[in-house]
């Protein structure tokens, strides 16, 4: 497999594709409004079929498809159309009725997590959607009510759904709560605090380590055991804190966080997972740090993003500094995935299509006429 594209959220509510090992731009669009200054952000599916993004400014997810940037799907809106019976009253305010019988955000939405599938939204409304990607048809809704949900997280196997909220509605505490992805049981909550919650991470290897930054100064590494039947209304225990703040990401083997300093640090940090350790600090942004993702084969590298305009992409073992992607715009969301066209439908492509320069005789697989152009283009 070869893990080698970033897709990268950008200011304005743009999303580009690009190229890690040589920082080529495969496709950029114009995903999210562009009022504003927020930043959309992204995740790529497991297979590196699609990106999905979502953007504060809008509260339509949107899926684009890997080869060509072409969008495949937009999620519903409370807008009056289709099987929506929502009106629109004369100040050009929604007016969202409680029969509408369409699942969808009412405000704009601000995290979004895949697994296989599935993807998981959570909004400014505070409520989080299960979601089809294929389909496009709203699986679940939970509602956390009185606050904003600002991250979500799957299990590795997908069972179980993370959720991190702000306290920023009504005075309410921010929390962290666990979900099960089947039935849409509350099966704990682990946190609650003043601080808002800005970034839940479950490990890729143990899915009872989930590590939470916020506001403060500190991440925490909760141990959340689920193997008891009647949880308490609050449980779990912290195994380990380091300071940082705003965002935790675990590595594929779960033994490393990376993390950025508080407040607004222009440095990344790695930290031991079961010690709390600083390992070292990869120095090189000019502006605060927005994200991070490891590669996902073996984390042998970590992207950042930066409101300096740049994604960097370090060697996670060393902290060397290995290329700067110019973007020129600042970036708010990484995501490293899969490059589907390369790893697997270009081999599949040449070895049974069906092409004047592909021989006689060979036989086509049913491939997107935009894949198999991009193919060809790229012998």
């Amino acid at each position: 497999m070869v893990w080698r594209m970033l897709a990268l959220g950008v200011a304005v509510g743009r999303v580009i594709l690009v190229d890690e090992a040589t920082g080529e731009v495969r496709w950029a669009v114009q995903a999210h409004p562009a009022g504003g200054t927020w930043r959309s952000r992204v995740v790529m599916s497991p297979d590196g079929k699609f990106v999905a993004s979502v953007g504060f400014d809008d509260e339509r997810w949107k899926i684009w498809d890997a080869a060509s940037g072409a969008l495949r799907r937009a999620g519903p809106t409370h807008d009056g159309t289709g099987e929506c019976v929502c009106g629109v009253p004369e100040l050009g305010q929604r007016l969202v009725l409680e029969g509408c019988p369409v699942a969808a955000h009412t405000r704009g939405i601000r995290a979004v997590a895949c697994s296989g599938s599935r993807l998981a939204t959570g909004g400014l409304d505070g409520a989080i959607i299960l979601w089809d990607a294929e389909t496009g048809e709203a699986e679940r809704r939970l509602l956390e009510r009185s606050t904003e949900i600002s991250s979500v997280t799957f299990t590795a196997d997908g069972a179980r759904l993370a959720s991190g909220s702000v306290n920023a509605l009504y005075g309410s505490g921010s929390r962290v709560r666990i979900w099960d992805v089947t039935t849409g049981t509350l099966l704990r909550t682990i946190q609650e605090t003043r601080d808002s919650v800005l970034g839940v991470h479950f490990s890729p290897q143990n899915s009872r380590r989930l590590a939470v930054a916020g506001s403060g100064e500190l991440i925490h590494v909760w141990d959340v055991d689920m193997s008891t039947s009647v949880p308490p209304p609050r449980s779990g225990a912290i195994m380990s804190t380091m300071n940082g703040s705003r965002f935790a990401v675990f590595s594929p083997d779960g033994r490393t966080i990376a993390t950025v300093g508080y407040p607004f640090s222009r440095d990344a940090n790695l930290f031991d997972v079961e010690t709390g350790t600083l390992r070292f600090s990869m120095v090189g942004h000019t502006s605060p740090l927005s994200s991070a993702s490891f590669s996902i084969d073996d984390g042998s590298k970590l992207a950042t993003g930066s409101h300096d305009g740049t994604c960097k992409v370090w060697d996670s073992s060393t902290g060397e500094l290995l290329r700067t992607i110019i973007l020129g715009t600042s970036v708010g969301s990484v995501a490293w995935g899969r490059d589907w066209v390369r790893d697997t439908q270009r081999g599949e492509a040449f070895a049974m299509g069906h092409h004047p320069r592909l021989g006689v005789g060979s036989r086509l697989l049913e491939l997107e006429v935009g894949v198999v152009r991009m193919i060809l283009d790229r012998v």
